[in-house]
């Protein structure tokens, strides 16, 4: 599988005192850019923590909605303006505090949207393309916007999941239905192992499906997430 990187969306709504924590157990961080929650001073605080740990930074924009989840999609104008906001405020926290930005992940809603519009997929892709050579993409091992980004040039870690339920057909399973969250310990890193063996992810069906990634997620606001990144990083260091 090689070398697996493990992430963590940060500088959200947790505590300093967790982020610290967890950001001590990660590679990278996916740092919130202030507006789907924390604000200015808490993506600042989370950038010079994350030099000081010297852990890969990524910005993590989101939709300008509490929480950055909703049903209603930006138009690709809106993304753009959304983007280009978003990104130019934390390039230039980023660039005060002295970090390197290497990557973007989108969050909640933008990161399934940009897998089922190719509108919104072009303009991701293209802000961060526009960049620099050295930003390139978190995205959905398997999807789409993996795929476009390759074709244009930017660099891709494509992502699975240790805390989310998989489909059988590789998608994440919406937050808020039956199996969306894996809360037990225990079963997530028993996932980890089977996919480790065997490169495919249990699915809520029973079966599994293909996963090919080089960055696997823990959410900051997941259950007992703490002892989750823990545990993985004991089993990756196991081998």
């Amino acid at each position: 599988m090689g070398e697996l990187i493990l992430n963590c969306d940060l500088g959200e709504d947790e505590c300093a005192a967790q982020t610290e924590q967890l950001m001590a157990l990660v590679g990278a961080a996916n740092i919130c850019c202030g507006v789907h929650a924390g604000n200015a001073a808490k993506t600042r605080a989370t950038l010079e923590l994350a030099k000081r740990c010297g852990v890969m930074v990524g910005a993590h924009p989101g939709l300008a909605i509490a929480g950055g989840r909703g049903s209603e999609l930006p138009s690709a104008v809106e993304l753009d303006a959304l983007l280009q906001e978003q990104l130019g405020c934390f390039l230039r926290i980023a660039g005060e505090v002295d970090v390197p930005v290497r990557y973007v992940k989108l969050h909640g809603t933008l990161y399934h949207a940009v897998e089922q519009d190719d509108a919104l997929a072009d303009v991701a892709v293209g802000m961060i393309k526009a960049l620099d050579n050295s930003v390139g993409i978190f995205s959905l091992a398997g999807g789409r916007l993996a795929q476009l980004a390759r074709r244009k040039g930017v660099s891709v870690w494509e992502e699975a999941f240790a805390d989310r339920g998989y489909t059988p057909d590789g998608q994440l399973v919406p937050r808020g239905r039956p199996d969306d969250l894996t809360e037990d310990v225990a079963i997530a890193v028993a996932r980890l192992q089977q996919w480790q063996l065997s490169g495919k992810m249990p699915t809520i069906d029973g079966g599994s499906v293909a996963v090919r990634a080089q960055t696997l997620c823990v959410h900051a606001d997941s259950p007992h997430a703490l002892q989750l990144l823990a545990a993985l990083n004991e089993l990756l260091e196991a081998g």
